[in-house]
């Protein structure tokens, strides 16, 4: 396709999960538990339910729902200044592969890497029980995995794992990649259960992805039950967003470079994405000068500095009109940087994501075309 004669990859474009996907596909043995979209209780607004909450987490409250209802209006202002859809009825649908083509097309995307929307929320709720949580994960697994064989060359699947249980998610990361043609991991951003990443529960984890060669990818979420910076700001949304993406990014990253989990698993690949990256200077020269200072040398044995392991061992994706990245690019270099367009989601930058980035002043033509397949091929193994 080569957009502008580049290729491109996207790291991580979404699906909208259908209603009826856990009623489809999860086991029976759970059936009656399955997530359903209904109308939420005391408001005239629709949500997903689960284990006695709905999702995204909070939405039973007011403050949640206006916030809510501001976004789409925004998003639906924007959309038609800028011509996203020529009409709002022209909005292509999320939970249909051949949108997703469509789309690409449109965008200018030549492979992309398929990742969850509320699959993700669902489990993002501390003490769910371990067995549900896997379920869950199996049936989003086992439909996404047929959404991509609408076209497996171009569409290819990134697994959720079922954290709650960490030797349940070495099941479901093997079986994923395996047998469902898995080409990633996908983690929250924020920590599951109050267990921090370097935690040695999550060691059989890094082991299992570290053999089978796919990256644990961590991609945040507006809001979680769980613990998150976001629900410091329950009625600012521009807060909330702000910090549940790119500073749980920063947390989950600073975890995995301090706690030693890239000395001891040095294959590991992981990627930090739809957080931005400019702050990646800036973060990796302060770990680097806390970890001299105040590294516990004998609990988390480092060979090399934090910013060391994040160039062996880690990518970070760029937002399609972050022209600040110029001035992070001389600092970080350009080997460890991918793109998403966020498509279908109602911020992203469809369908001009990849022509802005194209526009980006002081980013050379050699460091584009890295950002927008080389890069992204190694982190997923793809040619």
């Amino acid at each position: 396709m080569a957009k502008g004669g580049f290729k491109v990859m996207d790291s991580d474009i979404h699906v909208d999960e259908p209603h009826d996907l856990w009623d489809r596909y999860l086991e029976p043995r759970f059936k009656d538990r399955a997530p359903r979209f209904a109308a939420i209780d005391g408001s005239h607004s629709n949500g997903w339910q689960f284990e006695g909450k709905v999702f995204p987490a909070f939405f039973d409250r007011p403050e949640r729902r206006r916030l809510g209802r501001i976004r789409r209006e925004k998003a639906r202002a924007r959309h038609l200044a800028t011509g996203r859809y020529k009409d709002p009825a022209e909005d292509l649908p999320g939970d249909d592969p051949h949108a997703m083509l469509k789309a690409m097309d449109r965008e200018g995307i030549d492979l992309a890497i398929v990742f969850r929307t509320r699959g993700a929320h669902l489990i993002g709720l501390d003490g769910l029980e371990p067995g549900l949580s896997a379920a869950i994960c199996r049936a989003f697994n086992n439909w996404l995995s047929e959404f991509c064989a609408t076209d497996r060359a171009r569409l290819k699947p990134a697994a959720i794992l079922p954290l709650h249980d960490p030797k349940l998610a070495v099941d479901e990361a093997r079986r994923s990649v395996r047998e469902l043609g898995a080409v990633a991991v996908v983690l929250s951003n924020h920590p599951v259960n109050g267990r921090a990443w370097y935690d040695p529960a999550y060691e059989p984890l890094w082991a299992e992805a570290e053999s089978l060669g796919v990256p644990v990818a961590f991609h945040g979420i507006q809001m979680a039950y769980q613990e998150h910076l976001g629900r410091r700001f329950m009625d600012n949304f521009v807060m909330a967003h702000a910090v549940a993406h790119p500073l749980e990014q920063m947390m989950a990253l600073g975890s995995l470079l301090t706690g030693g989990v890239f000395e001891r698993f040095p294959g590991l690949k992981a990627a930090f994405l739809e957080g931005s990256c400019s702050w990646v200077p800036w973060w990796l020269w302060t770990l680097d000068e806390r970890v001299e200072k105040f590294g516990d040398d004998e609990r988390f044995h480092l060979s090399m500095r934090p910013s060391e392991y994040f160039r062996r061992n880690c990518w970070v994706s760029v937002d399609p009109d972050e022209d600040v990245v110029r001035h992070a690019i001389p600092s970080m270099g350009d080997d460890n940087i991918v793109i998403s367009t966020d498509w279908p989601h109602d911020d992203s930058a469809y369908p001009r994501a990849v022509e802005t980035f194209l526009g980006l002043e002081g980013v050379s033509e050699t460091t584009k075309k890295k950002i927008l397949w080389d890069n992204c091929a190694r982190l997923y193994g793809l040619s």
